[in-house]
């Protein structure tokens, strides 16, 4: 039989573009080297061109708005404004964070501000870096990373979204090798002993520790409390922990806040979800619709159920975007640990699309990274080097300080 003859075989064709592609991928070589170098060189203009919009905005605008609301309510005044929602820019736009924080910043909304600025954006500035170190981004590309615009306009509007990012590294991440994500459940200390770490018994202070993690992600953004779904899952009774001592802050605080102004919040929310609220951000639902975000949203909380392994922390993430009310530049932040697994030239590109800060881009990055890290177990090659794991990565398990930030530009060639 000849091979025009021959009967079409659509698994042999399937097959055989599977080939192709992973073929295509994986071929090393200058060709690559140049793209990740010219990728990252227009990573960088974006990130220089939009510098100075945050510069000339409004610093601190979003530790502004929760000392003025304090100081509203320190007053016997209204924190939570049903007017806030008419303005569009500014330190007068709604407060959304729960009650109990008020008596808390109440005396530092009394300080002088020339003071407390500073001293929060040092405070955000130095949670950027942490982070950066604890997701195993070597020093000289700290500052690489943090002047990506989620980052960017967190530090630069001292939003305390950057704050819970640390807090997400912390509960899922130790450090490790350049470049290599370790993940917690892999080992506490170094990738040299996950094998023991991942073997020891949780005690009741590693679980405390988890669940206070958890419950921080979300302490301010009650949406963000995915985290405590997923850790339920895992590890009930570090859940219990960090659910029983979000609830100890709010019991310990109500008698100074009252139960009343809870009920102000609650409307405050409803008002904030509101899709004709032009700053609501860009959730799901502004792109598929409602019924479609919600469905998505759904999936994503069931989903905590069944996420494990070394990329969980990736997977919540991109959890957290699906299921979020609403999203601004830096709440792009939680999409930075599967950036960081992905081979570094679709990184970059996606990195890249984030920046422009257009909300459909925002979701096709969200969907590209979340079947590139899907289609990675299948594909090694959409995984950068040292996330393949130390089995196949000698430079992992010799931990070599050479793997740095030069790799942004040669990594792909020696993938």
């Amino acid at each position: 039989m000849t091979a025009a003859s021959r009967p079409w075989n659509p698994l042999a064709a399937v097959q055989s573009a599977a080939l192709a592609a992973r073929t295509a991928i994986a071929e090393p070589g200058p060709a690559r080297r140049q793209f990740v170098g010219g990728v990252l060189a227009l990573a960088l203009f974006v990130t220089v061109v939009s510098l100075w919009m945050y510069i000339s905005g409004n610093p601190g605008v979003d530790f502004e708005i929760p000392l003025r609301a304090a100081g509203r309510w320190s007053s016997g005044g209204q924190p939570y404004l049903a007017s806030s929602f008419a303005e569009t820019t500014g330190s007068t736009l709604p407060f959304l964070y729960p009650p109990w924080v008020l008596p808390l910043l109440a005396p530092v909304a009394a300080l002088p501000r020339i003071l407390v600025m500073p001293i929060w954006t040092v405070i955000v500035g130095a949670a950027a870096v942490w982070t950066c170190r604890r997701l195993s981004v070597p020093w000289p590309a700290v500052p690489l990373v943090m002047i990506w615009s989620p980052f960017l306009e967190g530090i630069s509007s001292g939003n305390v979204q950057v704050i819970q990012m640390a807090a997400f590294a912390a509960m899922f991440y130790v450090p490790g090798a350049n470049w290599r994500l370790t993940s917690r459940s892999a080992g506490r200390a170094s990738a040299r002993d996950a094998e023991a770490a991942s073997d020891s018994p949780r005690t009741l202070r590693h679980d405390g520790l988890d669940g206070v993690l958890a419950a921080g992600v979300g302490v301010f953004k009650y949406t963000q409390l995915l985290t405590l779904v997923w850790l339920l899952r895992r590890r009930p009774r570090a859940a219990i922990l960090g659910g029983l001592v979000l609830a100890a802050l709010v019991v310990a605080l109500l008698p100074i806040t009252g139960i009343g102004v809870y009920w102000d919040w609650l409307a405050q929310l409803g008002r904030g979800a509101d899709p004709n609220w032009a700053l609501a951000g860009a959730p799901l639902s502004s792109v598929m619709g409602r019924p479609v975000a919600m469905v998505a949203a759904a999936i994503a909380v069931l989903a905590m159920f069944l996420v494990k392994g070394r990329d969980a922390g990736a997977w919540v993430g991109i959890a957290l975007l699906v299921a979020a009310p609403s999203i601004h530049g830096y709440g792009m932040l939680f999409l930075l640990p599967a950036l960081l697994i992905l081979r570094r030239d679709l990184a970059i590109v996606l990195a890249i699309a984030v920046a422009t800060y257009n909300p459909d881009l925002w979701w096709i990055s969200i969907a590209t990274a979340g079947v590139a890290l899907g289609a990675s177990y299948r594909f090694p090659a959409l995984r950068n080097g040292p996330n393949r794991g130390a089995a196949d990565d000698p430079r992992v398990a010799a931990d070599d300080p050479r793997v740095n930030v030069r790799e942004c530009l040669a990594g792909a060639a020696v993938d």
